[in-house]
């Protein structure tokens, strides 16, 4: 009897450090070149809403906070690198915030935002579950912010990092330059012949476009 109980506590015993064990476990490793995780921000306190990541189309994921020095300090460069790049769309994912309440957190980052003005124009989000955190931050094994994560147009992970490494601003350029190109549009009398009528001049070959940050 005793010997039984002695090996039903044995086997308990090594269910329980089973069961801790992956308790424990980390989530799966999100790393450079691996497939970005999905979006999951409750609210944007800026900026257009953006549900799910689209083909083509680069982003950057900064995580960030105001009550972080170096996250107020990294706006300005952010900022900047949104309006070289506005084939890219940035998304500031505040989800570290102190305050008690999901309004309170919304209230003072939307606040915030509106102080920078023109310093600030990029898209600005809440995580207050933190499942962004949990499936980005945590996943990559990143503790402290700002944390950028660049996703090129294929939704592969290209930089991890702060947003102040010499390798962000590279990895930010790199994706801009593989984003889809939209074609242009044709002038609606582009059809029939291309050699302009009797006394009408030719038309110049070419445009302008003006772009805006996305």
């Amino acid at each position: 009897m005793t010997a039984m109980n002695t090996g039903t506590l044995a086997v308990i015993g090594v269910s329980s450090l089973a069961a801790i064990a992956l308790a424990a476990a980390p989530l799966a490793g999100l790393k450079v070149g691996s497939k970005a995780p999905a979006l999951s921000l409750e609210s944007f306190v800026q900026g257009e809403e953006v549900k799910e990541f689209q083909a083509g189309t680069p982003y950057v994921i900064e995580f960030w906070a105001t009550w972080c020095p170096p996250c107020v300090a990294s706006v300005p460069h952010l900022n900047q690198l949104q309006k070289e790049h506005p084939e890219v769309v940035f998304i500031g994912v505040a989800g570290s915030q102190r305050e008690e309440t999901p309004e309170a957190k919304a209230a003072k980052v939307k606040s915030f935002v509106e102080s920078r003005g023109e310093n600030m124009t990029y898209r600005v989000a809440m995580d207050n579950d933190g499942s962004m955190s949990k499936e980005w931050m945590q996943a990559a094994q990143m503790q402290g912010i700002p944390c950028a994560f660049v996703v090129d147009g294929k939704g592969k992970v290209t930089f991890i990092g702060h947003p102040q490494d010499k390798g962000f601003e590279s990895a930010v350029e790199k994706a801009a330059k593989g984003a889809k190109k939209k074609p242009a549009k044709k002038p609606a009398d582009d059809a029939g012949d291309d050699k302009p009528a009797d006394g009408d001049d030719a038309a110049p070959a070419g445009g302008t476009t003006d772009k805006k940050p996305g």
